[in-house]
């Protein structure tokens, strides 16, 4: 208990000489904060005056309420509900009487703050030593200590390297962050490095993690081998997506093209066939043999018919006795 209080009234320490700003007011963000006048009370004629680095967020003359970005109490004390990071700054109020004679004034500076997260810590073996490094998310501007074996240490740094030689069996480590609003401690860890490779225990954190991250290359693993119509799922979804696409047009083109070809060479066949057709008798339809005795019948009565007289020799016609 003692250990905790010291080491929150350095980290007030170091970080008020660090910003120079001795009267800052630390707020944690979603807090409520309110900046009063230090006992000084609000007269009903009075006037009140806030305003937020410089800028007006209230003002009241008499009953008159001109200026109401924030809300005040009866005292005339600011108030602050469910305070974010922006609201950080300083704050001056001031209060007159109903002759312009000033009655209170107070300066305030107000720094938000996000609360530490717990923190891990992360060990790394090297050649001949080890590296501890106390790592946490969104933890920015805070201060580090460590512990060995539970007994605080004077390193402030976020990173340590210790030679093999000065880790023993059985050694522990942990690391803790703090802000001016709250502080966390890692989960301790007892790191075992040898020249053979690498063996570093981090708590619970890292087992938990690689056991999540095994789970989930075999359920990735029994995915990849489902099948799907007798094809393996990922053949299936790249045929779906776009490959799928590029074969069904080929499929058709080919059935397209067989069929056309099948066309032409059946029709390039009977067309063959027709020719050879033609030029060949037909014996198995004989012609009519009262057509044909008709026609042989003509053409012998018109080889009978008497041939014309044959014209006599041309000249002058002859004359007889009278």
């Amino acid at each position: 208990m003692l250990e905790n209080v010291t080491l929150t009234l350095l980290i007030n320490l170091i970080f008020m000489f660090s910003t120079g700003q001795s009267s800052c007011t630390y707020s944690a963000v979603g807090e409520k904060v309110v900046i009063s006048f230090d006992g000084a009370k609000l007269q009903e004629g009075d006037e009140l005056r806030w305003t937020h680095d410089e800028v007006r967020v209230y003002f009241k003359k008499g009953s008159k309420v001109k200026v109401k970005e924030l809300d005040v109490d009866e005292d005339g004390s600011l108030i602050l509900t469910d305070v974010q990071k922006d609201k950080s700054g300083e704050y001056k109020g001031i209060i007159y009487d109903s002759e312009g004679s000033l009655i209170k004034e107070t300066v305030q500076q107000l720094c938000v703050l996000e609360p530490v997260s717990e923190p891990t810590v992360v060990v790394e073996c090297v050649e001949k030593g080890v590296n501890l490094t106390c790592s946490a998310e969104n933890n920015r501007e805070v201060l580090v200590s460590w512990t060995k074996n539970g007994i605080t240490t004077d390193s402030t740094l976020a990173f340590l390297h210790f030679l093999s030689s000065e880790i023993k069996s059985g050694d522990s480590f942990s690391c803790t962050v703090s802000n001016q609003i709250s502080q966390k401690s890692a989960k301790e860890v007892q790191p075992a490095c040898s020249d053979a490779g690498l063996y570093a225990t981090t708590a619970n954190y890292h087992k938990e993690k690689e056991a999540n991250s095994s789970s989930a290359n075999e359920n990735k693993k029994d995915v990849y081998k489902k099948k799907f119509l007798g094809l393996d799922l990922w053949l299936m979804l790249v045929i779906l997506t776009g490959g799928g696409s590029f074969l069904v047009l080929s499929i058709i083109c080919l059935v397209c093209f067989c069929r056309c070809y099948r066309r032409n060479k059946r029709k390039a066949k009977e067309e063959e066939e027709y020719r050879l057709t033609s030029l060949m008798p037909d014996h198995t339809n004989p012609p009519d043999v009262q057509y044909m005795q008709q026609i042989t019948s003509e053409r012998s009565s018109k080889s009978q018919r008497p041939l014309p007289p044959l014209p006599g020799p041309q000249g002058p016609p002859c004359v007889g006795p009278p």
